[in-house]
């Protein structure tokens, strides 16, 4: 396989690397279910798997509404998206205007899909009404497949505007409609379980969809991913430049495999004795940052829940799984009292959405965990939080 490289956003074609492992998966665990949530930090692939997921549908000739919540703020807002993805005539949200009684909430209804904007108060006194004739129009025709990408954006900015009211309203209805046979994938790199806990909001209402997380690349991955990327540097590219290069990358996400193979050349490539010089300045600095920005600004937000839970929960989880020689088995991270069990599964949901923690699990159930990334165990060390 030759790779084009290309740096910054969602790739596909020639400039994206396969993982057919991952992305098989990720097909096969959405079509045996109502759908996928998918948060994580911003850079590390999941743009790039959610366009494979919207062509591989395509493909199936199944419509796909695709909705950017980043910039959205009100359910007005998402619902305009939702009925410009699904058509007036035949599609979704024709059938459901047909499906609510003629008054206010159809005439509610009809000024979403021109496209007209409303008070919030006034499709918040309606949004059942809505939110059922969606759902009986799920019922009546094909089922549009729903991907909203920055759904916690979306969450954030609606709390911050119409309220937690409204949140709660669509997350309830939303699920309401994967019962009635629309599947979703929600996307973020804000991670969902801090900002619930933060603002209150139940998360019941995304208990059906399954996680999915984006991992490094291997190492063999990594080495697959530089030799397509070299392919026209020959045999200038050698394997000593293969293990410098491997060396000096201190994450395997494609971001940094990226900036790294164009700093040093993909085609009339640097001496593998300048790599470490070339990371030194160009590549970890810029990387570097931009991922403890990140992390820095995702444990901010941790600072907002209970002081006794950031002291006497997450700090100690931490603690106990960026300094452990290998991997922490879960029983050995303490809980103190007023705190149980459960909360700490929260807490480290918390911890692997955000980017600071992953585990895996034995065939008795047992989980052990890391950090998440070798960033993330950089990031611990630099920041001295204990």
């Amino acid at each position: 396989m030759n790779l084009d490289i290309h740096y910054g956003g969602a790739v596909s074609g020639t400039q994206k690397f396969s993982r057919p492992e991952m992305e098989d998966r990720l097909i096969r665990l959405f079509r045996g279910g109502v759908g996928i949530k998918m948060f994580g930090l911003r850079r590390i692939g999941k743009s790039t798997l959610r366009r494979h997921l919207q062509e591989v549908l395509a493909a199936e000739g199944r419509q796909v509404a695709f909705i950017d919540g980043q910039g959205l703020h009100s359910l007005a807002a998402f619902l305009s998206g939702l009925s410009s993805e699904t058509g007036q005539d035949g599609g979704l949200w024709g059938r459901a205007l047909k499906a609510v009684a003629s008054g206010p909430a159809q005439k509610t209804l009809a000024a979403l899909g021109q496209g007209e904007k409303l008070e919030a108060a006034a499709l918040s006194a309606y949004w059942q009404h809505v939110a059922t004739a969606i759902k009986a129009a799920l019922a009546d025709g094909a089922r549009p497949v729903l991907i909203v990408d920055e759904f916690s954006y979306l969450i954030q900015n609606m709390v911050n505007g119409d309220g937690a009211e409204d949140v709660d309203r669509l997350l309830g209805s939303m699920r309401e409609w994967r019962e009635a046979g629309m599947q979703m994938l929600l996307t973020g790199s804000i991670g969902v379980t801090q900002l619930a806990r933060r603002q209150g909001l139940n998360l019941e209402h995304l208990n059906d969809l399954q996680q999915f997380s984006v991992p490094e690349l291997t190492d063999e991955e990594a080495r697959q991913f530089i030799a397509s990327a070299t392919y026209r540097a020959g045999p200038r590219w050698t394997e000593k430049h293969t293990e410098a290069f491997m060396a000096e990358c201190s994450a395997l996400y494609p971001c940094f495999l990226v900036k790294g193979l164009q700093e040093v050349g993909t085609e009339y490539p640097v001496t593998p004795e300048q790599f470490a010089n070339v990371f030194e300045l160009r590549v970890r600095p810029d990387l570097h940052a931009d991922f403890y920005e990140q992390f820095n600004k995702r444990f901010h937000q941790y600072r907002s829940l209970s002081r006794n839970e950031l002291t006497g929960l997450i700090l100690p989880a931490l603690k106990t799984i960026m300094t452990a020689e290998g991997s922490t088995e879960q029983g050995e991270l303490l809980v103190r009292e007023p705190f149980t069990r459960v909360d700490l599964d929260v807490a480290l949901g918390m911890l692997v959405e955000d980017g600071f923690a992953h585990f895996s699990e034995d065939r008795e159930g047992n989980r052990f965990w890391k950090p998440g990334s070798r960033l993330a165990h950089n990031w611990w060390r630099r920041a001295k939080l204990l």
